[in-house]
Parts: structure tokens; C-alpha cells; sequence
């Protein structure tokens, strides 16, 4: 609960909220804030700043990855020093994302970045000793980084300065040096060293990068390392492919991985279905769904085999289920699978609209509930928005939006027959009637008429 507290709440808390604090998983710009002045106001169990050493700010746990350059200018640069010895290789044990520690890294040492620097090496020539420092590269900007890191040295120690430094600027100072050093293009042995530096390069460095086996490819996506915009992982990847019977075979997709979406089409068309059987399973979220079809028409021949075992089949096909045909996704509601509601709404969003109530419900199976949870979302209130109320009720959820059913053409004949033969009825009824009316009417004359002529025949008689 502590985690999703609003900065307010939090600067006029008890000091004991920073300890709950520790253990958030990230926080917002406007709790760190909070966090900040609770902490530089003195009121805490851990006394005023201006007497704070590099213990107290290891007894801060993980939050001070996530304070502001305006709370490290409260501190001079050895005890900064000295609590990044330890701080640093606390969060690469934790796997801490090379955003955050690019993040934490500039705001730690902006004070040193706006400090004006001559031509010349003056805050001390990088070495190997320097280099394995723990606080290493605090202390330099990007100029004086440049100015004192020779490239003798930067060669010697590749590996363990592409780990430590993250801050873009510094990357780019690295790139630029190795490229000096190797004019033609990186090598594979550079290439698998380069970590996050990786990620500053051009698409013109990558064209020159001489990629020639997996295990380069391999690093060069590792995710650990940054994401790639798709642009260049594609030109990445295809740098690799330019190579003489380099394909896209089981080593290669698992290498890329996710970045596969980064990919034209017509280069996925070419992986086997062998191939692709055999790899990893694919995180496709980032695929258009030209590519999701792409996929999916190989995958569905990879496990054509295990079609007869509609549970495994469907677990193997599930990942590229977004890029199946309407038809497909009808014959698995039929087969008793249970999709999982974010394989569903994962699904080609123009396929889910022309599913109807009772197919969605056999796709579903006993996850059927969890359409309920994730009404709120475009795919479902979409999709309820074309079904009838009337059919959306039978599933028992509380679904509501859905259309009510319009008045029917054979009610509107129903009504029209009732209301002529209503019409002829009274028509007929008022006929007899009007015609009774004239026969009574005419009673006494016809008498009249009778007694005349029985008169007349009688004086004739006589």
C-alpha cells in the first residue's frame, strides 16, 4: 500500500513510511520528491544530511537510485565516492535495468557534468587501476572522460568499461575511440565486449560491423544490455543474414528473440518450420499482424503433428495464435482449450469482432470470468458493442453494452394481418347489421302491400 501513496501523504507521514518505502518496486518522480525533503528536513532516524557518511546512505537501501541531482549537490564527491565502492555493485547484483543505472549515474554526477572543464586531462588519466574502482566513472563528465581515457588502455580493458558505464554520452565517447581504432568495422571479439555501448551506435557504424557468428549476434541482443529501437535491431540482424549461408535457424531465432518483430516480412516467410519448432518460445506483443501471420502460418505447420492432442497443440500454437485466420480460432473454440484471456485479447482484433457469444464462450472455457475483469478494454467493449444483450446475458458474467434485438419483419406481418382482419371483421359486421336496419325498417309497407292484394281478391271473388 505504501507504493502507491500520493507525495503529500508521504511528506507529512511519520518518518517510519521510508522504511516501507524500501521496498517498492519503483517510485514516481513526485514520491521521490516527498522522499527528499522528508529526509533533507533532518526529522528522521537518520539526522541531519550536513552529518550523514557513506554508512547512512547504505542504511537508505535502494532509494537512493532514485534521488535528484539537487539532493546529491548536498554532498561532496568522496563521500559520494565512497558510497558508490558499494552502491554500484549492489545494484548490478540486482539486475537493476541499465535505464535506472543511467538514470541514477547522471543525476549522481550532474554537479560534475556543469562544471567547466579545460582541453586537458585534469581530473586524472583513466587506467586499469581507476577502471576497477567501484565508483568508476563518477567524477568525470563526458569531456574529461574523453580527455583522459587513452585507447591503448581502453582496448586492454574493454569489457569491464563497457559494464560500468552507462551514461550515454560516455558510450558514444567509447564508440567513437573503437572506431578510430578499427576505421573498416568492428570485429566479433570488440563486438561481444561492446554491452550497453552497443546501443548508442549508428546505422551506419552497424553496416560496418563485421557479424559472423551467433554467439556475436547473441550478445549484441542481449536485452540485459537496453532495448534496440527496431530500426537498428533490424540492422542488426540483417547485417548477420548479409553473411554467406547465414539463416534464420532455431540458434538464430532464440539470439533475437523479441527483436524478431523488427523484421520484414518477407525474411520471416523464409524460416522453416523446423526451425522455428525447435526455438524458444517468442514474445510476438510487438509484431504487426502481417508478421503474427507470417509466424503463424509456420507454427501451424511446425505442430501439425500434434493437431490430434488439441491441449498440447494449442500450447505449442499459442504464441502465434495473434496472427491466426478467423476460421482456426472457430475450430479451438470447439476443442475445449481454455484460452487464457490474454492469448484472447491478443487475438487479431478484426477476428475477435466477428466471433459470436457462443464461440467466445467455448474459447474460454473456465477463464470465461476473466472477460468480466477486462471489460473496460477497447477489444472487449468493441466486441461486446457487436453482440445482442440478449446473447451476452446467457453468459451469466454481467456483461452489459451489447445491442438490443430491433423489432422483427414477421411481428410487423402479424400485426398488419390482425389489424386488417380487425378491419373486414367490423366491416362485415356493420354490413349485416346496416342491412337488418333497412329489413325492419321496411316491415310495415310490405304488410301494407299484402293486405291490398288480399282486398282486391276478394271483391273479385264476390
Amino acid at each position: 500500500m505504501a507504493c502507491t501513496l500520493d507525495s503529500s501523504y508521504i511528506q507529512n507521514s511519520h518518518p517510519l513510511i521510508l522504511e516501507k518505502l524500501k521496498d517498492c518496486g519503483d517510485l514516481s518522480d513526485s514520491q521521490i520528491t516527498a522522499i527528499q525533503s522528508l529526509l533533507l528536513s533532518g526529522n528522521t532516524t537518520y539526522g541531519n544530511p550536513l552529518k550523514w557518511n557513506a554508512q547512512t546512505l547504505e542504511q537508505l537501501s535502494i532509494l537512493p537510485l532514485y534521488f535528484k541531482s539537487d539532493f546529491w549537490g548536498q554532498f561532496s564527491s568522496d563521500l559520494k565516492n565512497m558510497f558508490l565502492k558499494k552502491f554500484m555493485p549492489f545494484l548490478r547484483n540486482q539486475k537493476t535495468p541499465i535505464q535506472k543505472l543511467r538514470k541514477f549515474f547522471m543525476e549522481c554526477n550532474s554537479k560534475v557534468s556543469r562544471v567547466h572543464r579545460a582541453a586537458v586531462c585534469t581530473t586524472g588519466n583513466i587506467t586499469a587501476v581507476t577502471i576497477a574502482d567501484a565508483s568508476f566513472p563518477v567524477g568525470y563528465d563526458s569531456t574529461q572522460f574523453d580527455l583522459c581515457l587513452n585507447i591503448t588502455v581502453l582496448q586492454d580493458n574493454l569489457a569491464p568499461i563497457t559494464e560500468k558505464v552507462v551514461d550515454t554520452s560516455f558510450q558514444t565517447v567509447i564508440l567513437n575511440k573503437l572506431n578510430q581504432i578499427y576505421p573498416s568495422g568492428l570485429n566479433d571479439s570488440v563486438l561481444q565486449l561492446l554491452g550497453p555501448t552497443s546501443r548508442v551506435a549508428t546505422i551506419d557504424d552497424i553496416s560496418k560491423w563485421k557479424i559472423t557468428i551467433t554467439d556475436t549476434l547473441s550478445s549484441l541482443m542481449n536485452s540485459n544490455n537496453g532495448n534496440w529501437a527496431p530500426e537498428m535491431s533490424n540492422a542488426v540482424i540483417t547485417r548477420y543474414l548479409s553473411v554467406a549461408n547465414h539463416t534464420l535457424g532455431t540458434a538464430e531465432i532464440n539470439a533475437v528473440g523479441s527483436n524478431i518483430c523488427s523484421l520484414d516480412v518477407s525474411v520471416l516467410e523464409n524460416i522453416t518450420s523446423e526451425n522455428l519448432k525447435n526455438a524458444n518460445t517468442l514474445d510476438l506483443s510487438s509484431c504487426s499482424i502481417q508478421q503474427k501471420s507470417a509466424l503463424y502460418t509456420i507454427g501451424n505447420s511446425s505442430f501439425s503433428r500434434q493437431r490430434s492432442n488439441a491441449r498440447t497443440y494449442y500450447q505449442l500454437i499459442r504464441p502465434y495464435l495473434g496472427g491466426a485466420p478467423v476460421q482456426d480460432i472457430q475450430s479451438l473454440s470447439t476443442k475445449n482449450v481454455n484460452m487464457d484471456i490474454t492469448t484472447f485479447m491478443n487475438l487479431n482484433p478484426a477476428v475477435i469482432m466477428v466471433l459470436n457469444v457462443s464461440t467466445v464462450q467455448g474459447l474460454l472455457g473456465v477463464n470465461l470470468v476473466d472477460l468480466k475483469l477486462f471489460e473496460k478494454s477497447s477489444v472487449v467493449q468493441s466486441w461486446v458493442a457487436q453482440q445482442y444483450q440478449s446473447d451476452l446475458n446467457t453468459l451469466n458474467i454481467g456483461l452489459v453494452g451489447g445491442k438490443i434485438p430491433p423489432v422483427t419483419s414477421q411481428s410487423t406481418i402479424t400485426t398488419v394481418t390482425t389489424s386488417q382482419t380487425n378491419q373486414t371483421t367490423s366491416a362485415n359486421t356493420t354490413a349485416q347489421v346496416s342491412g337488418a336496419s333497412r329489413f325492419h325498417a321496411g316491415a310495415p309497407f310490405l304488410l301494407l302491400c299484402v293486405g291490398l292484394l288480399t282486398l282486391t281478391h276478394t271483391l273479385h271473388t264476390t
